[in-house]
């Protein structure tokens, strides 16, 4: 599970104007991408519709 400062880095990220294309690995090891929509108190939304807890996920494009 990824830290709350590591939560706050993926939020900060989504401000910027630049690519908001992530790579996840989950705690099953299965490895995920896609494009943020939003992240919140309940985990990451894509633009594609899935969704990710946060309890779900390892890591967020190397933070772990």
């Amino acid at each position: 599970m990824i830290s709350a400062k590591q939560r706050q880095l993926v939020m900060n990220q989504m401000q910027r104007d630049e690519s908001k294309v992530v790579n996840i690995v989950l705690t099953d090891a299965r490895q995920v991408a896609g494009e943020i929509d939003k992240a919140t108190h309940e985990g990451i939304f894509l633009s594609d519709g899935r969704q990710y807890r946060y309890d779900e996920i390892k890591e967020i494009n190397g933070l772990t």
